[in-house]
């Protein structure tokens, strides 16, 4: 291209949360739109930087700018971004600047932008102290860069860069993108309705910034948003939500797309759900054959995951509907719930460790060709010399015994979560819902409940899943935000074929009501605006039973078309809007 494009974002080279993704999704089509005329500034962070940034020379007009840095404690890093197809980054360490000279830098934004961070936390300094030295970095740069120049940047986070290019007046175009806001995020957060703002367009008082504890970090996000050439966000949700809470419409809706070239094709997710489905087997026969029977392939399998955002994520909601579906299923058809939600862990569960350390022993016990071993070892009846080998019936026989002696009558059903947790039990909200909904893992119960506080990785203790092998095999992903800008986990589940329930409050539920309508299959979007609570649950939970009890290859159709639908939400589809952003930012300046 003939502009050149600098993109600042705190998670470039550095995974925290969404916007990585958002970022090294879209970076194999900026690459080919912009070739090396595109730069990424991420924030230094020595642990993420060992994983995903390659140091390398820095080209010449790199080396020229930063010779001409006057900035001191700012150390710069260039190279390669590994993850995102090895685009060029800067990585910026500002930990010297903000210890000598942050409070300076409060006051010049005070004094320009009447920005209030005198009691602002930690989490707010060091993104502040990072961004103003991005901006120093992009002025330097903007002398040396022949092309015309436009900057994209993300979020609150990286705002003071273009709060710094503002007061010093550098002439270079910017463009501001909100992911999410602040106080909406806060007040959502702790518990109250974001919408209800919003759709009302009222009761946003100057007051709630402080009342909600993030003054400094709304005041910084709103003036990025008054003093960006262009003021952009991720979805309809995000502009109607900035346009009440900052008092400024966004100019451009730019929906964040996925990857489509990078996702398996049918044959490889065919195969990663097969061998995903062995682990989860496994795991769950170890996890319940101790305490009562359980067919593994019998079980449709629904998980909801997310940041520990209790409200938020539609936790809360979602146990509900499971607890109405416990009542609605009869004999003969279950359902494993898995709520993959990260919290604080010490360790396994002991119980949990020996049962699984028998059954793997148990297992491990018979040659590989006995077939069937899951049914013959939950069965209590031994098996006859003459109906196998006599090797054989005796490895059999001495495994059965084993699990019998672990099904020693016990005054517990299955732990619901297979680890010990940091803090007392009787604190967690999703636990204490389950208790609430009287979801016990008891033998009685058909939803049978897995809360699995850890991030999924290969290798880990237990189910050894990564997340993407747990959305392949999975029936159904439960996604039931009250709170949701965007909202990828839905699109991601789709992409891997499983059937995928978001809400209207999340932007790409909304996106999928205004373009798709009733028009789609496989992704449902469930009706929760302006409904009672006891009706959303009870939709949800019939919309649950209807899976449940669906057919294999009923099902499988759905699959198809939930894969076929993410494959829709390509960059290729909504990158051009991005593009149209900066051409217009060039044109405005």
């Amino acid at each position: 291209m003939d502009k050149f494009l600098i993109e600042v974002s705190f998670e470039a080279g550095n995974k925290v949360g969404g916007i990585w993704t958002v970022l090294t999704s879209k970076s194999a089509y900026i690459k080919k739109q912009f070739g090396e005329n595109y730069l990424a500034i991420g924030f230094y962070n020595p642990n993420q930087a060992a994983v995903e940034f390659i140091e390398s020379p820095p080209p010449q007009y790199i080396k020229d700018a930063v010779g001409n840095i006057k900035i001191d404690g700012v150390k710069i890093y260039f190279g390669k971004w590994s993850s995102a197809n090895d685009v060029n980054l800067i990585l910026i360490d500002a930990k010297e600047f903000e210890n000598k000279h942050l409070n300076e830098v409060k006051k010049d934004f005070w004094d320009n932008f009447k920005i209030d961070s005198l009691n602002s936390p930690s989490d707010y300094n060091e993104p502040l102290a990072w961004s103003y030295a991005a901006g120093t970095v992009i002025e330097a740069l903007s002398k040396t860069i022949k092309q015309p120049l436009v900057v994209q940047v993300h979020e609150w986070l990286s705002a003071g860069s273009i709060l710094y290019l503002k007061y010093k007046n550098v002439k270079v175009p910017t463009v501001f993108t909100v992911h999410a806001t602040v106080l909406g995020r806060a007040i959502s957060y702790s518990g109250g309705n974001t919408n209800v703002y919003v759709i009302s367009n009222t009761g946003i008082t100057p007051d709630m910034p402080y009342k909600y504890g993030v003054a400094a970090k709304h005041f910084t996000e709103k003036a990025g948003a008054f003093n960006a050439t262009i003021f952009t966000a991720v979805s309809s949700v995000v502009s109607k939500e900035a346009s009440v809470i900052l008092g400024k419409k966004p100019d451009f809706v730019t929906i964040n797309g996925i990857d489509t070239s990078d996702l398996p094709k049918a044959e490889e997710l065919t195969s990663m759900r097969v061998n995903a489905k062995k682990k989860l087997d496994n795991f769950v026969n170890a996890y319940f054959l101790p305490y009562y029977d359980i067919n593994p392939s019998n079980l449709k399998v629904f998980v909801t995951s997310g940041r520990y955002e209790f409200y938020d994520k539609g936790y809360d909601v979602f146990i509900d509907a499971l607890g109405k579906l416990d009542k609605m299923m009869t004999d003969g058809n279950y359902v494993i719930a898995l709520i993959a939600v990260p919290s604080g862990t010490i360790g396994v569960r002991n119980d949990v460790v020996a049962n699984y350390l028998t059954y793997v022993s148990a297992k491990s016990a018979l040659d590989e060709d006995v077939k069937n071993f899951d049914s013959v070892i939950s069965s209590s009846v031994e098996v006859e010399e003459d109906t196998v080998d006599k090797a054989y019936s005796k490895i059999i026989n001495d495994s059965k015994r084993l699990i019998k002696q672990l099904r020693r009558p016990k005054p517990t059903n299955p732990p619901l979560t297979p680890f010990i947790l940091s803090y007392p039990e009787n604190n967690d909200a999703i636990l204490n819902k389950l208790h609430e909904n009287k979801l016990e893992n008891s033998a009685e119960n058909h939803v049978k409940v897995i809360f699995y506080p850890k991030y999924l990785a290969v290798g880990d203790e237990l189910l050894n899943l990564t997340y993407y092998e747990m959305l392949a095999l999975s029936t159904a992903g439960f996604f039931l935000s009250k709170y949701e800008p965007f909202g990828y986990t839905p699109l991601e589940a789709a992409a891997y074929m499983s059937i995928s329930f978001t809400s209207d409050f999340s932007g790409f539920g909304q996106y999928l009501l205004k373009d798709y309508g009733k028009g789609y299959k496989g992704v449902f979007v469930e009706n929760m605006l302006g409904k009672k609570r006891d009706a959303v649950i009870t939709n949800i939970a019939e919309d649950m039973i209807k899976i449940a009890l669906m057919s294999e290859d009923d099902l499988l159709k759905l699959k198809i078309s939930a894969n076929d639908l993410a494959n829709q939400f390509g960059w290729e589809k909504f990158l051009p809007v991005y593009l149209q952003a900066y051409d217009a930012a060039l044109k405005r300046f």
